[in-house]
């Protein structure tokens, strides 16, 4: 991020403050309904290449920024929008080390009485990106009347729908070189039927808590974690069954090499390429990712957007 937009940033959000904090005494006396909230955080993926139950947090654990507006719509229900930046990956070469004999069974992505064998499939990713949500939120303790009237401490329930942008990248062995592996290669080439492994937007469902703490008249402070429940399986690129190497060249004219690098990484470790229709993945669950968060929420009044842009604020008081 450039200095020049993150100076803006923070420009704007001191204005925020202090127009939330610089009302006359009328404004003051009114119910505020319109918040905006920002913060930072983690996000956990949770997939073929990691299990949180199983691997607990470790190499699916990347950052997370966020910020949205919330409107209030009564004494406990509320809206929000929100715009989240963040990353997810996994490793099995990582999972894998905690489990190198295959003894232990993976329990909860529904391959129980199965051998752990991912350090052998060695498959990796990261993943860096956008998420739009439109979520309501319940206040399980209602507050009637004026946003003054608050508690200091409010936990509340988050459902909504959104969506969000999936590039997936690996490095590649040779080069170092991250490739997306949704724009550059295709890696289940006759097993994605449905198109699911190219496809930018994915529909997601956020379902989660969080508790509300009052920290003056007119900031609270956020800690919320949801999951995102997805309709794919591909945030990882990871989810039937392996190609044939004719078949990854045949689908990958414009880089046959890189992708018979990528698709198969067995070899890296010393293990004998896979077949042709082993199994790669588990398409029967869904990929999902996890986004916990610490946030600042200013009420702010009617006018905060007209008084921040008007062009009375850019003029001097005495001339």
């Amino acid at each position: 991020m450039g200095m020049k937009r993150l100076s803006f940033i923070f420009l704007f959000l001191f204005a925020l403050v202090e127009i939330t904090n610089a009302q006359n005494f009328y404004s003051r006396r009114r119910n505020r309904t319109v918040m905006f909230s920002y913060g930072i955080g983690i996000a956990q993926y949770h997939g073929d290449l990691h299990d949180v139950l199983y691997d607990g947090m470790g190499s699916a654990t990347g950052f997370s920024l966020g910020a949205g507006i919330r409107k209030s719509l009564g004494s406990a229900i509320s809206l929000r929008f929100d715009v989240n930046y963040y990353q997810i990956g996994g490793d099995d070469a990582e999972n894998g080390a905690l489990n190198p004999d295959g003894a232990l069974l993976q329990r909860s992505q529904g391959r129980a009485n199965t051998p752990d064998t991912r350090f052998i499939r060695n498959l990796s990713f990261r993943s860096r990106n956008w998420e739009f949500a439109l979520t309501a939120n319940l206040k399980l303790i209602p507050v009637k009347g004026s946003y003054t009237r608050r508690p200091i401490f409010n936990p509340y329930i988050i459902a909504g729908i959104g969506f969000t942008t999936s590039n997936p990248k690996a490095q590649d062995p040779l080069t170092g070189d991250w490739v997306n592996l949704r724009k550059d290669i295709v890696t289940e080439p006759g097993f994605n039927e449905n198109g699911d492994q190219s496809g930018l937007f994915k529909f997601v469902v956020p379902l989660g808590i969080g508790v509300r703490l009052r920290a003056n008249k007119y900031i609270d402070v956020l800690i919320e974690g949801a999951r995102r429940f997805t309709f794919t399986d591909y945030l990882d690129d990871v989810s039937t069954r392996y190609a044939s190497v004719d078949d990854i060249r045949a689908a990958n004219p414009n880089n046959p090499d890189l992708a018979v690098r990528l698709y198969d990484r067995s070899a890296e470790g010393g293990y004998t390429p896979r077949p042709e229709g082993s199994i790669r993945g588990n398409p029967e669950l869904n990929d999902a990712y996890y986004i916990f968060q610490i946030r600042l929420e200013m009420y702010l009044p009617d006018n905060v957007f007209s008084e921040i842009f008007s062009p009375s604020r850019r003029k001097p008081k005495f001339r």
